[in-house]
């Protein structure tokens, strides 16, 4: 989904591209390794997402972030939203930077899916926001709203 630059397919995307080549290859096999589900530039972000069902509900999300030439930080956060309470819980922690040439990069996003699951709901921190009441209730039943986190597929947690 677009931020909204009608440029940005055209003056960012490539640029992206050619940075991320230098790690695709590395970024997909870690990817299919541990089922995780890519996502590419989300709203026109210059990151690649790779989400999963976090085992105790919800959604863990790893994202990998260019922020210099040669630099990636990587950024952990699990979602769990309340339908009911009009809720995102949600825990994030500071990312890790690690440049694109690092031979530990491969290992520093396990270390990092592995912190992702390693969190329990008591970590979590959310309050009820009326925004999400809107949203939600008008686009979903409740069932239908617990069923959108199927789309994401179940981690592999070892190689």
């Amino acid at each position: 989904m677009p931020n909204g630059d009608p440029s940005w397919g055209e003056k960012e995307y490539p640029k992206l591209e050619k940075f991320f080549g230098k790690i695709s290859e590395l970024l997909e096999d870690f990817a299919n390794c541990h089922n995780l589900m890519i996502d590419k530039y989300y709203h026109q972000s210059s990151s690649w997402s790779f989400l999963f069902k976090h085992p105790q509900g919800g959604v863990g999300k790893l994202c990998v972030e260019k922020t210099d030439e040669n630099i990636v930080v990587i950024k952990p956060s699990w979602w769990l939203d309340s339908y009911d309470e009009y809720t995102r819980y949600i825990k994030e922690a500071e990312g890790k930077k690690c440049c694109v040439e690092d031979p530990n990069l491969r290992q520093l996003l396990t270390e990092i899916l592995e912190l992702i699951v390693s969190w329990r709901k008591e970590d979590l921190s959310g309050k009820p926001d009326p925004t999400c009441k809107r949203l939600w209730h008008e686009q979903w039943t409740k069932k239908e709203f617990e069923q959108l986190n199927d789309k994401y597929p179940t981690p592999k947690l070892f190689e």
